[in-house]
């Protein structure tokens, strides 16, 4: 992991030696696009295999914060979980080095706010890995396409662009059954967009971890209820844990 700081408004890169953490903040240039349910499905795949998490909600909203919360009432959380909460830049930049020297978590995950162009930049500099959620419809096509411009921009107003963090785009709430408006919007985002090969599904078991929690930990649950009618409930959150762990392995891999 790196820490950056300013100087002479520009950004340097000063190395740490904990090369386990890693900072993956899910961006996007409005609101709405899904950058929550998509650190929400991430972060469960992260848990589920075996890592230590914190999850910072920069977003007045707290959506992020607000669901944990959920998740620890309901039972479903789990002790390698934790959250804190970040609204400055200042702040988050704290918090991250405290979780580094703490030695608190393997991954941070930063639910962002579709804000202004100095805000994010800021926030991308702190960040191993950028992720931007983009569904298939014309509007959030083209918010796809200037969070990648920006991010481009971005190369232009560093020091060390080789510096910066790497960025994914992942196509989500994509259909079972993909219109053939669908289709040509998938092709065009391939071509202009870092596309991450496994999409994020419309699925219903995303609304069930919204409601309840981690996805391992309610599939789990399913599993092992006493009534068998509830066992076949556990199928639709395991196939939803397999997408979110492939999306994460592609992130953390490059």
């Amino acid at each position: 992991n790196s820490v950056f700081m300013f100087t002479s408004n520009h950004y340097c890169r000063c190395a740490m030696p904990n090369d386990s953490l890693r900072v993956i903040a899910a961006m996007a240039r409005k609101g709405g696009s899904g950058k929550t349910t998509l650190s929400r499905a991430l972060i469960s795949a992260a848990i589920a295999a075996g890592r230590r998490v914190t999850l910072m909600d920069t977003d007045g909203t707290d959506a992020l914060g607000a669901w944990y919360e959920r998740a620890e009432g309901a039972g479903y959380s789990s002790p390698l979980l934790t959250r804190t909460r970040a609204l400055s830049i200042v702040a988050i930049e704290q918090e991250i080095d405290r979780v580094y020297a703490e030695d608190l978590a393997d991954l941070i995950f930063i639910d962002t706010a579709g804000v202004g162009a100095d805000w994010s930049d800021s926030v991308a500099v702190l960040a191993d890995h950028i992720v931007t959620p983009v569904m298939l419809s014309t509007t959030d096509f083209k918010v796809g396409i200037q969070t990648a411009d920006w991010f481009a921009h971005l190369r232009t107003r560093v020091d060390d662009p080789s510096a910066l963090p790497q960025h994914h785009v992942v196509l989500n709430m994509v259909p079972a059954k993909p219109t053939k408006a669908d289709a040509e919007l998938i092709a065009q985002a391939v071509n202009c967009f870092p596309v991450i090969e496994t999409v994020m599904m419309h699925r219903n078991a995303f609304k069930e971890m919204d409601r309840l929690g981690l996805l391992h930990a309610i599939a789990l649950a399913r599993q092992n209820d006493p009534n068998p009618l509830m066992k076949p409930h556990a199928r639709p959150l395991v196939e939803a844990l397999e997408e979110a762990t492939d999306i994460l392995n592609a992130i953390i891999s490059g």
